[in-house]
């Protein structure tokens, strides 16, 4: 049963609102969560898009943080794991609930038809309920297969805010994850706890299909992997096809011994650089090192007879 959630920090701001405090070094986020801001102060209704992980919900307990309703209470139904039997009733009993206050109802794709046209009601009739909507599907699609109202998509489409996939957002990698290390380490008292740079270098050319539930799941699971104050390479493991396996997208990236630190940022490198295409520009932005840096390693891989 969905229960009432108060958001206790009232002193979140842009940046600083996807993993605990964290901030974006990526301007396209920025500006996100500068437009959310903005709107939160409007009674407009939201709908925010997103892949699976990307923090859809906690852009929107932002917004209404931001607004004239932080006062309230807001309250999240989550249509994807609500079970179909189940889902008018409970939306009848939140519609009261929220009253005067934020609803938030998270992967709406998953509403049916029935409650589709309770919310649609809902909105017409004016009542006093903020509407902020996620979907990590594309509701236009939808819509164009018969599967969404398309009068409830443009009632809740007033104000529409994508958020990027960690893979889109150059520079948060590292960041993101050496937060969460920190938390997760204080949290099991090994304060201290650092990840290593070849550690780091891994985690930038990985393609974070699961965004930033699986960044969150791996570094837990490298805490715990973790020996002395740092984590190592060959602590950080993603699942695949249900086997674990240690980050990169090859095994030319993972540690192994009478692997050397050079061999695996050589590796890393270059798979980064594949996995941007060539774009230089990208590949020393998702590194987290300059574009002369990346120049000059390359050069030192062409001496070496390796193609770059």
């Amino acid at each position: 049963m969905v229960s009432p959630i108060r958001e206790v920090n009232h002193n979140l701001s842009p940046g600083h609102i996807l993993v605990g405090g964290l901030s974006s070094v990526d301007r396209q986020v920025n500006e996100l969560f500068s437009l959310a801001e903005t709107v939160a102060k409007s009674k407009a209704s939201v709908l925010i898009l997103g892949e699976f992980g990307t923090g859809k919900r906690t852009l929107a307990r932002f917004i209404h943080e931001k607004s004239a309703r932080s006062s309230r209470p807001f309250y999240i139904m989550n249509c994807r794991e609500t079970a179909v039997g189940e889902q008018e009733l409970l939306f009848r009993s939140l519609e009261e609930q929220a009253r005067g206050s934020t609803l938030i109802l998270a992967e709406i794709w998953k509403l049916t038809p029935a409650v589709q046209m309770r919310l649609l009601d809902l909105i017409q009739s004016g009542a006093d309920v903020r509407i902020v909507a996620t979907s990590s599907r594309s509701l236009s699609n939808l819509v164009r297969n018969g599967d969404f109202k398309e009068e409830l998509f443009y009632r809740l489409n007033v104000v529409n805010l994508k958020i990027p996939s960690l893979q889109e957002r150059l520079g948060d990698i590292e960041l993101f994850a050496r937060g969460i290390v920190s938390r997760i380490a204080s949290e099991q008292g090994r304060q201290g706890l650092e990840l290593s740079q070849e550690a780091v270098l891994l985690m930038n050319s990985h393609r974070w299909p699961g965004n930033i539930r699986e960044l969150e799941a791996v570094c837990e699971r490298a805490v715990l992997l973790a020996q002395g104050n740092e984590i190592r390479a060959r602590d950080v493991q993603f699942q695949a096809s249900g086997e674990s396996r240690t980050a990169g997208e090859s095994p030319s990236t993972v540690w192994r011994p009478g692997k050397t630190l050079d061999e695996i940022e050589r590796n890393v490198i270059l798979e980064a650089l594949k996995h941007f295409g060539g774009n230089r520009t990208h590949t020393a932005k998702a590194l987290g090192i300059s574009i002369r840096t990346l120049r000059n390693k390359l050069a030192e891989f062409r001496v070496m007879g390796i193609k770059a």
